[in-house]
């Protein structure tokens, strides 16, 4: 199957070392996967049903607001290329700063119409689902 297209986030699973699972944005989250036929990437997730800042302007919310927002989204882009089985995203831009300049490494299987990508963290587990959009 080609990666190159829009894909919808599924889920996103993070497994510990025991088994235990858990969705980091909830059960329905929402995300948007795309790829490029020229090497562009870019992700965007975020937990379903976020509320809408309190000001009109984001640069008058109160910092608590601002902090919701922040740990409720998740997004970077880049370039990509895929890499025996893999797919390298080098980060260009991120929500976290700290992803800028990294690149991360996912497997990536096929599983009909589903793009399932998966990378180790920390001792736990990455796994999120996507359909092609």
């Amino acid at each position: 199957m080609d990666l190159v297209g829009a894909w919808r986030l599924i889920e996103w699973r993070i497994t510990r070392p025991d088994g235990r699972a858990s969705h980091p944005f909830g059960r329905d989250a929402i995300g948007l996967l795309c790829y490029t036929s020229d090497g562009h990437m870019s992700v965007t997730i975020a937990r379903a049903g976020r509320p809408p800042l309190p000001e009109a302007d984001p640069r008058k919310a109160s910092a608590e607001a601002l902090a919701g927002a922040f740990t409720s989204f998740f997004c970077y882009s880049g370039r990509y290329e895929i890499r025996d089985g893999h797919v390298a995203h080098d980060i260009e831009a991120a929500l976290n700063p700290a992803f800028a300049g990294t690149t991360q490494i996912r497997e990536m299987n096929f599983d009909d119409d589903r793009l399932v990508l998966a990378a180790p963290e920390g001792g736990r587990w990455h796994t999120l689902i996507w359909r092609r959009a």
